[in-house]
């Protein structure tokens, strides 16, 4: 459990520097990793609970400040990868006027009459 989770809170680290860096293909990758420890975690959570995987003193100790370092750099994570998105947004709406200025609305094909008399 102790290695599964320092891998974790590697990769969060790794996250961080590719959402700074804006590297979303290497993010995307370092995404699909992620999910493949966290279904390894679950499943030895799911033995602990059974009774087959027993953690020692040990073994519970080194890992409590694992997982809270891990938990904060989530968060840390998840804040800037909002900021990005945000970015990301406020980008695509300065480069993309709203659709009205570029539409005929049915306000205006109320008031024009089409004639095709020639």
């Amino acid at each position: 459990m102790l290695t599964l989770h320092t891998r974790l809170l590697e990769l969060a680290y790794d996250k961080k520097r590719l959402l700074v860096n804006g590297d979303m293909p290497a993010f995307s990758a370092l995404v699909k990793e992620e999910a493949t420890i966290l279904r390894q975690i679950k499943q030895k959570e799911a033995e602990r609970l059974q009774g087959t995987l027993v953690l020692d003193d040990e073994e519970k100790e080194a890992l409590r400040p694992v997982v809270l370092e891990l938990k904060r750099q989530n968060e840390l994570n998840a804040v800037l990868l909002e900021q990005s998105l945000r970015y990301i947004e406020w980008h695509l709406d300065m480069l993309m006027p709203e659709a009205d200025d570029f539409t005929y609305g049915q306000q205006a094909l109320e008031t024009r009459s089409f004639s095709r008399d020639v």
